[in-house]
């Protein structure tokens, strides 16, 4: 755990996400050609292939639009549970669309779970962080669409956002006072967990 090397992202995991429909679309197409070679009246055939079009299609999108944020809610739940069986502390929890961030500042540690590498939750001790921050994401008009606290893992910048939008919002609405609010109560836990793990280090050292 003390020098688990973390991974956002795992390369087969994500191109799996991202092949594995188009794939089904070619078969579904492969599918239809075979059905009409093989001699299947125009009617029946046309209506069968445009059935396999379709659920293949629907399916691929479908796939795309929820799969892989389905499956990285299911991974977490699970793993937060693991960890409170295994004796961490969950001070603070927070899921984000692409990141969750739990810091035990009881022990001095930090877990995360990536939505693009889900099957596995990196736990470390919260020392190894370096430059913690919170992004306020605001633009020069003034306004700001995402808001986010970020800190540094050995020189890996993780960033976790407390809130997005696809239009600007005015830095006093509610919405990103409360992401502000979010941003900053994370990052001062990352900081009592910092300090606990560095009290951790120096007693080990005795």
């Amino acid at each position: 755990m003390e020098t688990q090397k973390i991974q956002k992202v795992n390369p087969l995991y994500l191109l799996a996400n991202i092949f594995l429909p188009i794939m089904a679309m070619v078969l579904g197409i492969v599918v239809v050609v075979v059905i009409h070679i093989a001699g299947v009246s125009a009617d029946i055939g046309s209506g069968v292939g445009a059935v396999i079009i379709m659920v293949v299609y629907v399916g691929a999108i479908f796939w795309w639009a929820i799969g892989p944020r389905k499956v990285y809610e299911k991974k977490r739940e699970a793993k937060l549970k693991e960890l409170d069986t295994q004796g961490f502390t969950r001070n603070h929890t927070f899921n984000a669309d692409g990141c969750t961030v739990a810091v035990d500042a009881v022990h001095g540690k930090i877990a995360m779970v990536f939505k693009w590498n889900p099957s596995q939750c990196f736990v470390i001790p919260a020392n190894r962080v370096g430059k913690m921050w919170v992004d306020d994401g605001k633009t020069p008009l003034g306004g700001t669409s995402r808001v986010s606290f970020l800190f540094m893992v050995d020189e890996m910048k993780i960033r976790v956002n407390t809130f997005t939008s696809n239009k600007v919002w005015n830095m006093k609405s509610n919405y990103v006072l409360e992401a502000l609010s979010k941003a900053d109560m994370m990052i001062e836990t990352l900081k009592t967990a910092y300090n606990a793990a560095q009290g951790n280090a120096g007693a080990n050292m005795q």
